[in-house]
């Protein structure tokens, strides 16, 4: 029985070229953005990109650049969602009760 020796995947190796290594300084978790977005009232949405920015760090402590950067950009979008969600959802609150409250004629 002959084993047969091949050569390594090019496709494998090119990903791995093009990529520069990270920088673990430049990873963010956006922790405090996502701690700012639970003060918002979208609470299933801003929970999870909390949770997601948790897992973000705890990625990068473990060395998981990759994963880091991964979860902190699902972590970032979910928190912009929610303060921009929020936000609407707080001014349209402000409106609607502006608009009920009874006008005084002085």
């Amino acid at each position: 029985m002959g084993s047969t020796h091949h050569p390594p995947s090019i496709s494998r190796h090119s990903s791995i070229a093009t990529n520069p290594p990270l920088d673990r300084t430049k990873v963010k978790d956006y922790l405090l953005l996502s701690v700012l977005a639970c003060f918002c009232p979208v609470w299933p949405i801003n929970i999870v990109g909390f949770v997601y920015a948790v897992m973000s760090k705890n990625s990068l402590e473990q060395g998981n650049l990759d994963g880091a950067v991964r979860l902190g950009r699902v972590a970032k979008m979910l928190s912009i969602v929610s303060l921009v969600g929020g936000t609407v959802i707080i001014i349209a609150c402000i409106v609607n009760l502006a608009s009920e409250c009874p006008k005084s004629d002085l």
